[in-house]
């Protein structure tokens, strides 16, 4: 799944919770973010939701292409570790 938006919000939270729904209903949930260059809180919960909930039925969870913007904001609350974002 490729995210369009280059910027995520608490205001997207319930269309992308819809997609990522429709995602889990497979066995991986590789997710494109080459666009998104902010998230705020309430996206990062979701992706931690998302991938909590992939660990817990065994389901493959990727963030792919993340820019430095956004590894820097998922660094800053400590979520990058949790959320498989390998940096520099």
């Amino acid at each position: 799944m490729k995210i369009e938006k280059d910027e995520l919000t608490i205001y997207d939270v319930e269309a992308l919770y819809q997609e990522f729904l429709e995602l889990f209903k497979n066995d991986t949930a590789v997710i494109d973010m080459s666009n998104v260059k902010k998230v705020d809180m309430s996206i990062i919960q979701l992706l931690v939701s998302l991938q909590k909930s992939c660990q817990e039925t065994s389901k493959n969870f990727e963030l792919l292409h993340i820019n430095q913007e956004v590894t820097d904001i998922l660094k800053s609350c400590a979520c990058d570790f949790l959320l498989g974002v390998n940096h520099e």
